[in-house]
């Protein structure tokens, strides 16, 4: 229902209803949306946050289970991820190089030196005579293999160090130094055969020191399977006379001679395959008769005359059937040379005692510098007892290291045709291409060299490890601390920009209110300023009056309560006229008294302790002002340590402030609001009062 307020002035008329309060939503609905899109871009950041959290705590728990076979702590260190390239490209390397097995395959295992209780006094030597100075280039040094060995399996007593001299005299009154372990930091505990280069070396005598021997089972020896010393594509040591102080003679195991034998567990010189499929067709060519007296044999024709120095015989390592090294090799044979086209028959090898079965090695014979058009290897006893059987799986003939057999023509008597007979000279053993002895060394070299670079990577990239997991460590729980500030930095600037969106809020909503409110009371006031001037009655325009003035106090206190919900402060600058001008409004017709210090006159606290002051001094003056019956009151302020002592004395009817006190928990929202509102500022107030003697409520304010 809409009242009308008829006023007239000179010729128009004032309408009550222009006055009316318009309230608008829309800066509410503005400002909660805001408020909406603050929260939920702050959720979304923090959820992203946990996921992030989430992430890195899963890595530091990786981390803290130490996991040494776990991948991926690369991430943390570039040295480890080169480590990880290098190990991956040595691997590889070594598996294309195929197995390695080590093996004895005959009873000569090699030389050993006696066992002793104690380290001898003088260091053991052996030494090799070459029989005239020669030139060589590579020494391969054989380790002693008991059974079958793999990568882990330890070599039978090599020593711990040594040194090989070279010298033409055999008393080495002088000599040089070939090659001394312990400059080579080698690896003593590998079964791989040792190479030492030695470019532009030349010597008759060389000598192995052993500096350190092995221990076995308590008791002091060295032992070596085999010495090798290449020139080129031809073992020198084959023709060389070994020479080892306090050896053991115990044929067919242990003895000097077998050092140069040829006899060693590394197998043929091949480059085994990687695969069964990689295998030769056929292990090798078989010659069979039923006459046990009877001699097979095969020829090789060069169609001219053709110079050579060495012949090779490989046997057959069997395995299309039963693994059987050295199958169906020869127990008596002869070889034979022939130049020209005739008969000219010439024995250049001629069994004299069994042959000893080779096992897998290939048979060396050096026979100096010859020539010949045709060259016949003829199998008188086969070794086979039951049946005279033969079986070879390559022969090659050789002149300065280069087999001259390859491509020729082959002819033989009692062959067994099931295989092809050139199979003899293809370049294939039972298990792979043959290689020269250079090339063979070189893969022992390399292979050697491998399998430490491997354990060195490994033992590298064990330690890289350790320390990008530490750097993981260190870097997950500097990431989670960094994130943890972070979210607590973007939870506090969230917070901060939320209160300041509500603050904005209600600094709008202040502002509409004032507007709004303001506007209609300054509208009441001056209807009755109007009404005031226009009406002749004189107890009407003193109602009038009332109406005015009350419309102008109403605006004071909305004002005020405007500000301490967040509005304009439009209250006088200077905090001590702000709490006169306060006073003045809520006690009017009282005499107020100001006893404060000089300094309050200047005093501005920050808008916080303001608020909260002005509340309290509100509510003790409404107390007084309603209660009190008070016609006087003095307010006090004075500096307290770094704070102030703040007192409303009033000389009105008091009350028992012991009770009152008691009463505290069960009272209202006056004076029990405002000593909460102290006490969160980290002051304190104190009530006395006796009745009809007055009150006094003392503020202090750290």
């Amino acid at each position: 229902m809409t009242s009308r307020l008829a006023v007239t002035r000179g010729h128009g008329l004032l309408d009550a209803n222009c006055f009316r309060l318009r309230f608008t939503r829309q800066p509410l609905i503005t400002h909660s949306a805001s408020l909406r899109s603050s929260l939920n871009v702050e959720a979304t950041w923090l959820a992203t946050m946990r996921r992030v959290v989430v992430v890195i705590g899963y890595l530091a728990i990786a981390t803290a289970t130490n996991d040494a076979n776990a991948d991926g702590w690369s991430l943390f260190s570039g040295q480890l991820r080169r480590a990880e390239k290098q190990l991956l490209s040595e691997t590889q390397e070594l598996d294309s190089m195929g197995r390695v097995i080590l093996r004895n395959t005959t009873p000569q295992v090699g030389a050993q030196s006696q066992m002793k209780p104690t380290p001898p006094p003088q260091p053991l030597w052996l030494q090799i005579d070459l029989g005239e100075v020669q030139s060589f280039d590579r020494i391969v040094i054989v380790p002693t293999i008991i059974g079958t060995a793999s990568e882990l399996l330890k070599p039978y007593a090599f020593p711990k160090r040594f040194r090989i001299d070279a010298s033409n005299s055999k008393e080495f009154d002088t000599f040089q130094l070939i090659y001394e372990s312990d400059r080579h930091s080698l690896d003593t505990d590998s079964p791989l055969p040792v190479v030492i280069q030695t470019p532009n070396a030349k010597a008759r005598f060389l000598r192995m020191t052993v500096t350190e021997l092995a221990n076995v089972t308590g008791r002091w020896t060295f032992s070596l399977s085999e010495i090798m010393v290449l020139d080129g594509n031809r073992n020198l040591a084959l023709q060389a006379k070994p020479e080892m102080i306090d050896t053991i003679n115990l044929a067919p195991v242990w003895d000097e001679r077998y050092l140069v034998d040829g006899l060693t567990p590394l197998g043929p010189p091949i480059i085994p395959p990687s695969t069964v499929e990689q295998l030769p067709e056929f292990d090798g060519v078989f010659f069979q008769t039923t006459d046990g007296d009877a001699e097979t044999w095969f020829e090789i024709d060069f169609g001219q005359a053709r110079p050579f120095d060495e012949l090779r015989l490989f046997p057959v390592h069997a395995r299309q059937g039963a693994d059987y090294p050295g199958y169906a090799f020869p127990s008596e044979f002869r070889i034979e040379l022939y130049s020209g086209e005739g008969d000219d028959r010439r024995v250049i090898f001629q069994t004299t005692e069994p042959f000893p079965n080779p096992g897998s090695n290939p048979v060396f014979l050096s026979t100096g510098d010859m020539e010949a058009t045709r060259i016949r290897f003829v199998c008188e006893r086969a070794s086979l007892k039951s049946i005279n059987k033969m079986g070879l799986s390559e022969f090659q003939v050789l002149y300065k290291g280069r087999n001259i057999a390859l491509n020729q023509t082959l002819s033989a008597h009692h062959w067994r045709d099931d295989r092809p007979l050139e199979l003899l000279i293809d370049n294939d053993s039972s298990y792979g291409k043959i290689l020269t002895l250079t090339e063979w060394a070189d893969r022992w070299e390399r292979l050697r060299h491998l399998r430490r670079a491997i354990r060195s990577s490994e033992d590298k990239i064990s330690s890289l490890t350790t320390t990008a997991k530490q750097r993981a460590a260190i870097w997950t729980g500097a990431a989670t601390l960094l994130i943890g500030i972070a979210v607590l930095g973007s939870v506090w600037l969230n917070r901060i920009r939320s209160q300041r969106h509500r603050a904005e809020f209600r600094m709008q909503l202040a502002q509409d209110l004032h507007d709004e409110i303001g506007s209609n009371l300054a509208a009441i006031a001056r209807i009755g300023e109007v009404g005031e001037a226009i009406d002749p009655n004189a107890e009407t325009q003193e109602d009038w009056r009332s109406v005015r003035e009350l419309a102008s106090e109403c605006t004071e206190s909305i004002r005020e309560t405007l500000w301490l919900l967040g509005g304009p402060d439009r209250m006088p600058d200077a905090f001590a006229e702000q709490l006169r001008c306060i006073a003045q409004r809520m006690l009017p017709g009282m005499r107020v008294e100001w006893i404060i210090d000089s300094e309050f006159d200047t005093y501005h606290p920050n808008e916080h302790v303001k608020r909260e002051w002005v509340m309290a001094f509100k509510a003790i003056l409404a107390n007084v002002a309603q209660c009190s019956r008070a016609t006087e009151v003095n307010v006090t302020a004075k500096p307290e340590g770094r704070g102030w002592n703040f007192s409303v004395e009033d000389n009105g009817q008091g009350f028992d402030a012991t009770r009152w006190r008691e009463r505290m928990p069960r009272r209202g929202m006056g004076l029990d609001g405002m000593s909460k509102r102290i006490q969160q500022l980290g002051g304190s107030v104190e009530v006395e009062s006796k009745p009809n003697h007055g009150s006094r409520v003392t503020i202090h304010i750290r």
